[in-house]
């Protein structure tokens, strides 16, 4: 998979592409993907790297929403689901079943016969969770739990929670709500969200479509209220090219509003009210299953990730530009404060942070919604063509979704990109084809010839890479990593290589944070960074004022505001 910015601009003025699709995150993908599987001709370009943004921002999970069902939003809960295990069959190496436990309470609210119901509502909506998937991504039902097993998960569950109005349980003790027993029940987790994005554009791209990162969109080129193309500077050689195409494909996700209102002169009937949502990963606070808890009217995540946990997740409206979120001292505070309320025995202090990030969540509202709400707000999602509203012709903007239901927008967007462009009907192939990476053979077996084929490496190490990597990971054992011995480990600088080689990493940040998963937590001294960089700037040829701004910006997303 090579970077070629000079192709965006190859297509001649008579045979333009069929779409150019601007946002490289999940959704921006996964049309790429769906549209080059149909035969269409299209360009992905993302002013950043691939997936850096919110589709990298996330609780790594694979979901129907649970909590929807209290909204009423069945429709949207069972899209999810079906979307869930479609990801289970073509993604089966990044998508796995990983088990959430909802510890109960007496006198709580929703009680343990609400949310049982809920689950088994769950459930019921999930009756094809099992369809032609892989062995190993099976998911059970629901089931109850005593308190004494809900403990053996979660060892450091309060016995019972703060009584009301801040009586001791002395005082208060018939109010004072006890752990009385646990549900368990199973969602999916994505071991990388920055991969299982590039597995889809490397899939696309297989498919014939040209994706290019650090491609930035600057200006429009209209012609007689028709969208014909687009201004594209490149990030690395500041050089500028047409690139010309039917339709454009707005799905730069936060930043979809800003590209709305540049590229039409009407006024949009939609808007995008942006949820600030961010992540602390920590040390290991369960035994291999997600807690999912209640607090006050929102929810607290911790979910296990790669021998440690996640926190998740922060819900506050965020009017500023996408480009200035930040995880900031206070977001820190109130997540660890959500946290030790649920787990007070953890004693979680600002020292406890190995790493943290922020997404922002793009949701659709109407024009006069005026709520400063977003925790409420659906994650829904909505195709706007913008001729539809008396706009620019050849402009439709994908707005809203979460990562899960985002191969099913891409379907939905190119159904109507093929009736906009007169194209014969071709039946999308997205849900039924194996990413490019994926093993083709059962994950298990597959595990299995991977050991048996590096039994040089410790048997953990190959069953990680072989499902960060697929059916890639010979050609990423095969990688050239001459100039990275200093590492002192041959995996990771096989790892390094290949992800410039061969997946467009293009910066130090590009490596450390969103090709390989140790960068999230802790896992690479400085001192390996530095290699890393340094061996980074003989191979791309990078200048000393572009690897001290590299080396400045990877350290103030790997510095903690604590």
């Amino acid at each position: 998979m090579q970077r070629d910015f000079n192709a965006l601009g190859t297509a001649p003025s008579s045979a333009p592409f069929d779409l150019a699709i601007i946002g490289g995150g999940a959704t921006g993908a996964a049309i790429a993907l769906d549209a080059s599987l149909r035969g269409l001709r299209v360009a992905l370009i993302d002013k950043a790297d691939f997936g850096g943004a919110t589709t990298a921002g996330s609780t790594k999970l694979m979901h129907g929403g649970l909590r929807y069902l209290a909204n009423g939003e069945f429709k949207l809960v069972r899209e999810g689901l079906r979307e869930r295990r479609h990801w289970s069959r073509i993604a089966k190496h990044l998508v796995h079943p990983l088990p959430f436990v909802l510890p109960c309470y007496s006198q709580q609210k929703p009680s343990r016969l609400t949310l049982g119901l809920g689950l088994s509502l769950y459930d019921g909506l999930a009756f094809d969770r099992n369809r032609g998937v892989d062995p190993m991504q099976k998911m059970p039902g629901y089931r109850a739990m005593t308190a004494a097993q809900t403990l053996g998960l979660v060892p450091d569950l309060p016995l019972q929670l703060d009584a009301p109005n801040g009586d001791t349980p002395q005082q208060n003790a018939k109010a004072t709500p006890k752990l009385t027993a646990g549900l368990l029940y199973h969602d999916g987790q994505m071991l990388s969200p920055e991969r299982l994005c590039l597995a889809m554009i490397r899939s696309a791209i297989a498919a014939g479509a040209v994706a290019v990162n650090y491609a930035e969109a600057r200006d429009f080129i209209i012609e007689d209220n028709r969208l014909v193309g687009i201004e594209v500077k490149d990030g690395l050689s500041r050089q500028s090219v047409r690139l010309m195409a039917s339709l454009t494909i707005n799905a730069a996700g936060p930043w979809a509003d800003e590209l709305m209102r540049a590229g039409d002169t009407q006024p949009p009937q939609k808007k995008l009210v942006r949820s600030k949502g961010i992540h602390i990963v920590t040390r290991n606070l369960t035994r291999g299953a997600a807690l999912a808890m209640p607090i006050g009217d929102e929810h607290l995540f911790i979910t296990p990730y790669m021998g440690m946990s996640v926190l998740a997740t922060t819900d506050t409206k965020f009017d500023a530009a996408p480009d200035k979120a930040r995880v900031t001292k206070s977001d820190i505070e109130m997540l660890l404060a959500k946290a030790n309320r649920a787990l007070p025995a953890a004693k979680l202090t600002p020292k406890d942070v190995v790493f943290s990030y922020v997404g922002l969540r793009p949701l659709v509202a109407d024009m006069d919604d005026k709520s400063d709400a977003t925790y409420g707000l659906s994650r829904g999602s909505e195709i706007y063509d913008h001729s539809q509203s008396g706009g620019v012709v050849g402009l439709i903007s994908a707005l809203g979704g979460k990562w899960t239901s985002a191969r099913r927008l891409a379907e939905q967007v190119v159904d109507l990109a093929m009736r906009k462009l007169d194209a014969k009907t071709v039946a999308c192939r997205s849900h039924v084809t194996t990413l490019e990476c994926a093993p083709r053979d059962d994950l298990g077996r597959f595990m299995d010839e991977m050991r048996a084929r590096f039994d040089s490496f410790d048997t953990a190490s190959i069953d990680l890479m072989s499902r960060l990597y697929g059916r890639l990971l010979p050609r990423m054992m095969a990688a050239n990593a001459r100039g990275l011995s200093g590492l002192k480990d041959k995996l990771l600088a096989r790892r390094v290589a290949f992800a410039v080689s061969d997946e467009m990493a293009l910066t130090l940040e590009d490596i450390v944070l969103r090709r390989l998963v140790e960068g999230q937590i802790g896992g690479l001294s400085t001192k390996q960074i530095e290699l890393i960089a340094d061996w980074l700037q003989a191979r791309l040829g990078h200048s000393e004022i572009e690897m001290r701004r590299q080396r400045k910006e990877l350290a103030a997303k790997l510095k903690q505001p604590v």
